[in-house]
């Protein structure tokens, strides 16, 4: 009897594909301030550092190491093609595999499409598909009338006659429920935590269960890595271990502070936003074994 290979795979947006991830040498190289979009041409050659020190891979260099990482996380990207990224991972034999998915849950408010041309050649790999399409297929739209101070009419569509509160909770619902149906269909674990999110003081559960009603009730919330901490986001957890802004923050008062840092802290960098240091994504891959292992998952 043939015995099945075992994955972690990681699903989200910057915080799993590891921007921010880098050495001191790249930051150095940077004046302090790495930041490229995966719009520039030119910035394939950070994705080496940012998936080494993913907490995808940390996972199994650190924790699992019978475990195979597959990182699907996409800058930029929300929640809906987080998850489609599944659809594209072409390494994974699904029928002689076995592991765990983890959902670090983007941005609710983002909405994904493809862009006009996702399936052509790119001359640099991915790592997860047979390259038949890019890696960067995603548009994702921010509920805005404005993109980098220019006009941009999906987003203005967007943000004037489709975004609500329970338009973006009832499509994180319906993106939650797709994974676990995914999970379910192929004997996979499953791990669903929050990056950053932040619109309820009580955390994400709350907040869903406020704008979406039932849909809530049909997710196994077990799976739900915040049910088990006294935190709700990765952000909270790396802005309290910083000790430099009072933890409540991590709600929208830590971006002023962290950007205007000449240099990353231990566990945020001061890019636009912040994101996890190879500091953080330890950190991050630490809590998430407790729990994989808490749960029996590995």
């Amino acid at each position: 009897m043939s015995t099945k290979t075992k994955y972690i795979i990681g699903l989200g947006c910057s915080w799993t594909q590891g921007e921010g991830g880098y050495p001191d040498e790249i930051v150095k190289e940077y004046n302090g301030r790495v930041q490229k979009s995966n719009r520039c041409k030119n910035d394939y050659h950070l994705r080496k550092y940012e998936h080494e020190n993913s907490w995808v891979n940390v996972l199994c260099r650190d924790y699992f190491t019978d475990h195979i990482p597959v990182n699907l996380g996409v800058k930029g990207c929300g929640n809906r093609a987080a998850v489609h990224q599944l659809n594209f991972c072409d390494i994974v034999d699904w029928q002689n595999a076995t592991g765990t998915v983890i959902l670090m849950m983007s941005g609710m408010e983002r909405y994904d499409f493809l862009v006009e041309n996702p399936k052509h050649k790119s001359p640099d790999p991915d790592h997860y598909s047979n390259g038949e399409f890019v890696h960067n297929k995603w548009r994702t739209a921010w509920p805005y009338d404005k993109s980098d101070g220019e006009p941009d009419p999906v987003w203005s569509v967007y943000a004037r006659y489709l975004w609500s509160e329970q338009f973006q909770a009832c499509h994180a619902m319906l993106v939650l429920l797709d994974l676990e149906n995914f999970c379910k269909a192929r004997n996979f674990n499953l791990v669903i935590a929050n990056g950053f999110n932040s619109q309820n003081s009580n955390g994400v559960k709350a907040y869903l269960s406020e704008y979406a009603g039932g849909l809530v009730d049909k997710l196994d919330w077990n799976n739900y890595f915040h049910n088990f901490v006294d935190y709700h986001a990765m952000l909270q957890k790396l802005i309290e271990l910083d000790g430099l802004v009072p933890v409540d923050h991590y709600r929208g008062g830590y971006f002023n502070y962290y950007q205007s840092r000449d240099w990353p802290a231990k566990y945020l960098t001061n890019c636009e936003g912040a994101h996890p240091t190879i500091e953080g994504y330890k950190v991050i891959a630490d809590e998430l074994a407790k729990f994989i292992k808490y749960k029996g998952y590995a």
